[in-house]
Parts: structure tokens; C-alpha cells; sequence
């Protein structure tokens, strides 16, 4: 997915996540919370290098090809191994700046990028890195499929020296730039994906700000500065270590033992928990990270429309954020673009539990006497929990739910083969209104996980993605949405908030809405 799951979990990347996340929602703070300020990072004298920072997640990756995972612990690897055209301005939500890319104009039609590439780029094997490894990485990403749609309407690339880049598009696409700026769009040393079969799940073929020690799978990943490294002076870190600890009292006592620097995603109750400590802090920014129940649209009680519009109205998304989320997220009553994106289409289609309601539509479908049903679910907690209350809500109606909790790799390989009937995971990452959407919901495309299909949306989506005009873009995803919140192939639940604790001391590390840890390139040390 552009990225498919876990903020505290998988997250699929756009990352699927399975994750704990983003969006919208404060945190409930009182006087005595010890929080940053949202879209300021703290940064305090002059920066300092050196020195070794270690970062915990819930989760491990599930490899490190920039072009070929959907896991969003896999893109905090890669997005400090690798460079991209473009990047996420720091501090910012949505916007652009140039990574590998120093200047760059768009014809007045939209369709021809001119891109010039900052010179004396190095890969971390030495070699140089030119235009021509620009075009190789666009085509090995089609070639990957997982984001080839980002790059359908590519018609050629021309590389007329080596640090120019020339790409004609067949028909304009809003977000480009935005997918460009995508950190597993990452360019790749064709010379390393060669010495390794075609294959990087465990080589370091980029130019970014830090190269490959090792990697010990659901252990550690260890990191260490790029002597080389084209941006002078960054980045400050000699070494950067990444573990993954599931369990959350393991991390919260880790970082008050000051045995590590940042916990990157923390749960409702964790950031509760930290808020009040001595010795870090706890930043918090609305994030990008989104839940919802999948419903498998392909056969069985879920391929009919009243049956899942009656799952969407039994479900009380009040009750079970403040029993999952602690009332830290913003619930989702439409579509999954949240409250304060320019495409929230302010559609509340699920106001409220309605169980009458829900139980007049099943009649309709024919299930007034409810149905047996499997929902999947991974390891992330809150997830799981969730489910549990799913199946409470779903009893009025008939619906028994038999919960059937899987290990992260089984439960998202699951997904992606559409192997299941209900789900409960998230997205995170999502920056432009075409990524929230189009990957998931128009026909056949890679992270169409439910099997949804709707040729209006299809039409529409297309429209949305070739439409320039922001006004023009909010009217056609607003009507996208309201198809598809009416037609419910998912049950959108909450978008969750994104914070981090940071140990004192730590500075520069951007906490950003979406997961990205970038900003390790300029985060330093001072203890």
C-alpha cells in the first residue's frame, strides 16, 4: 500500500499499520502533561556530533527492498539507508522539498518533470549515483508492482547528462511530487541489486544518510553514519541502533531506565504515562494514522451492501475509543481523510450506533437471523482489543464473530491474498487525498484487500488523480467517499494521534504526522 500498518504495530504501508497513530485529536492534556508543541521540534544550541541514539518500536521489519515491502517498520530502515527525489519538509504536513533533487521545473501541462540532481552523490559502496540509476529505480519500482500504479502514467524517462532527469507523464498527476517524495520510492544502486540476485531484503544499496551494520531480525538493526554522505556536515549521529519491543512496559521502563533515547510510537496509555515523567518528554502531532474493520466484499454475507451498512451502523466508534484508545483519537463517522485535511469531505454517514437500524438493513439482506463470521487481527494490542468489542457490538444483531488472532506476517499475508472476511488494521502515511484512496478502493488495484469495485469510483479517482485544481480535487474525492462510506467495504473507526517520548537531551528529531524518522539525518545529542 504508499505505502500499507503500526504505529504500534504493522502498519501497512503506506503502510499498512497495524499500528497506533494519527490524526486530528489533542491529546487531554491538564497542566501537569509535559508535552512538545505540535510542528516544532525541539532543538536547543548549536548541534553536536557524534554519539549513539537508539530508537524502540513495537515491531521489527519485514525486509529492507525499498520497492518491495509494505511495512512501516521496514520504511524507518530504509528511509535512513536510501534517498529520494523529493522528501517531506520536517515540521510540516503535506508538503514537499527536494532530497536528491536540487532544482526542478514542471511544464505548464503537467506532464514533463525536469529534474536536476545535486552532484557528487555517493553510494555507499562508493559509486557514484546518476541519473541513470534514477531511471533504473522508477522501472525496477513498476517492475515490483507494489507501487507501480504511483507510476502508471509514466511514458518514458530521458536522462539527457548524468545529473539530469527527464520524465514525460502520458496525462498529468496531482501528486506526483508526492509520490516521488514517498520514502520506499527510493533510488537504488543497480550494481548492489545485481551482486544480490535482484534481491536488497538484506543489502544496502543506497546513498542516505546512514549505511547497514547488521540486521538481526526481531533483535536489532544497527546503523552507522555515512562518511561520504552528499549533504555536508549531516548527519550528526555516529551510530544509530533500532530495536523492536512489543511489550509496552518493556519500553516505557526502558526509557525511564535511560537504556534508550526514543520510543517512536506510543499507545493512549503509554502517552498518559510518560506524559507525567521526569527526564523525556512526550511530543505529540496529529498524525496520519488511520483504523477501520475490512470487510471482504468477495462472497458470503459481507457481498451484500445492507449487511456491511448494517455492521457500520451497530458499531458504537464512541465506546470503542474510549475503551481502545483511552478518547485519544478522532472517530471516523465517513470516510478515512480526517477532520482538518483539505479533502475531508464532512460526511458523518455513521453518526451513531443505531442498533434498529442495523437489524432493519440485515432484514432487508436477508440475515435477519444473523451469521457466523471470522475476523483476523494481528498483534497489535489495541487492535486486538478492538475486536473484542466488535464482537460485543455485533451480538445484538445475530453476528457472531470468532476472533482469530495471528502473528504480524501470517495476518498481513493474509490480507494481502484477501484470505479473510473481517479485519481490523489501519493505514498510515498518507499524505495527498489520492493516496488515501485510489490504491485501496479503485478496482483491482495491489491494495484492494477487500475486493471492492465500483466503476463511478474507479471514474472518479482517475479524475481526482489527473485534476490539478484543489477545489476541482475536494468535489470529486468528497463524492468518491460518500460512495464508498454508503457502500461500506470498510468500517472506518478512528484516525489516531502520533507521539514519541524523547529523552532529554535529544534534539532535532521531527516528530512527524506521517511515522517518518528522517529527521534522524539532523538529530543530535547533547547529554
Amino acid at each position: 500500500m504508499k505505502k500499507l500498518a503500526s504505529i504500534l504495530g504493522l502498519v501497512f504501508l503506506v503502510v499498512l499499520a497495524g499500528c497506533s497513530g494519527s490524526k486530528e485529536t489533542s491529546p487531554s492534556q491538564d497542566e501537569n502533561v509535559k508535552t512538545g508543541v505540535e510542528g516544532e521540534p525541539k532543538s536547543m544550541g548549536e548541534p553536536i556530533a557524534g554519539g549513539e541514539l537508539t530508537i524502540v518500536d513495537l515491531n521489527d521489519a519485514q525486509g529492507l527492498d525499498p520497492h518491495s515491502e509494505t511495512n512501516a517498520q521496514s520504511m524507518h530502515y530504509i528511509e535512513n539507508m536510501y534517498n529520494t527525489l523529493f522528501k517531506y519538509k520536517e515540521g510540516t504536513y503535506g508538503e514537499i522539498e527536494g532530497d536528491l533533487v536540487e532544482d526542478y521545473e514542471i511544464s505548464e501541462d503537467g506532464k514533463l518533470y525536469t529534474l536536476k540532481l545535486h552532484k557528487g552523490v555517493k553510494f555507499h559502496n562508493g559509486d557514484d549515483l546518476t541519473s541513470e540509476d534514477v531511471k533504473y529505480s522508477i522501472e525496477r519500482i513498476v517492475e515490483q508492482l507494489v507501487r507501480a500504479p504511483q507510476f502508471e502514467a509514466v511514458e518514458s524517462i530521458e536522462m539527457p547528462d548524468e545529473y539530469t532527469v527527464v520524465i514525460h507523464l502520458e496525462k498529468p498527476v496531482a501528486p506526483f511530487l508526492t509520490f516521488l517524495a514517498y520514502p520506499m520510492n527510493a533510488i537504488v544502486n543497480k550494481t548492489v541489486v545485481e551482486e544480490n540476485g535482484g534481491s536488497l531484503d538484506n543489502a544496502d544499496a543506497g546513498s542516505g544518510p546512514f549505511k547497514l551494520v547488521h540486521w538481526k531480525k526481531d533483535q536489532e538493526m544497527v546503523l552507522e553514519r555515512f562518511e561520504d554522505y552528499f549533504k555536508e556536515g549531516f548527519p550528526y549521529l555516529d551510530k544509530v541502533v533500532w530495536k523492536s519491543v512489543p511489550d509496552e512496559t518493556s519500553r516505557t521502563t526502558a526509557i525511564r531506565n535511560k537504556e534508550i533515547d526514543i520510543i517512536l510510537q506510543l499507545s493512549p496509555k503509554d502517552i498518559q504515562l510518560l506524559s507525567k515523567a521526569d527526564g523525556l518528554t512526550v511530543e505529540p502531532v496529529t498524525g496520519t494514522y488511520w483504523e477501520y474493520i475490512g470487510l471482504n466484499v468477495a462472497e458470503g454475507p459481507l457481498k451484500e451492501k445492507e449487511v456491511r451498512q448494517a455492521i457500520a451502523t451497530a458499531i458504537d466508534r464512541e465506546a470503542m475509543n474510549a475503551t481502545v484508545k483511552f478518547g485519544q483519537a478522532t472517530i471516523l463517522t465517513g470516510g478515512p481523510i480526517p477532520p482538518g485535511h483539505w479533502a475531508y469531505g464532512e460526511l458523518d454517514a455513521y453518526p451513531k450506533q443505531d442498533i434498529e437500524k442495523a437489524k432493519s438493513l440485515l432484514k432487508e439482506a436477508g440475515y435477519e437471523n444473523g451469521f457466523d463470521i471470522t475476523l483476523k487481527v494481528g498483534q497489535n494490542k489495541a487492535q486486538v482489543d478492538a475486536a473484542q468489542v466488535v464482537k460485543q457490538q455485533l451480538q445484538p444483531l445475530g453476528i457472531n464473530v470468532e476472533i482469530l488472532q495471528q502473528e504480524d506476517s501470517i495476518f498481513f499475508d493474509a490480507l494481502g491474498k484477501k484470505d479473510f472476511e473481517m479485519s481490523i488494521v489501519g493505514w498510515v502515511g498518507f499524505v495527498d487525498p489520492d493516496e488515501f484512496l485510489y490504491n485501496i478502493f479503485h478496482t483491482d488495484e495491489v491494495w484492494n484487500q477487500q475486493g471492492y469495485s465500483n466503476p463511478e469510483v474507479d471514474q472518479l479517482l482517475e479524475e481526482g488523480r489527473a485534476t490539478a485544481d484543489q477545489a476541482e480535487r475536494f468535489e470529486i474525492y468528497k463524492e468518491a467517499q460518500s460512495i464508498i462510506v454508503d457502500e461500506a467495504p470498510m468500517v472506518f473507526l478512528y484516525a489516531n494521534q502520533h507521539a514519541s517520548a524523547i529523552r532529554d537531551g535529544v534534539n532535532g528529531f521531527d516528530v512527524n504526522p506521517t511515522v517518518t524518522t528522517k529527521s534522524l539525518e539532523s538529530t543530535w545529542i547533547d547529554r
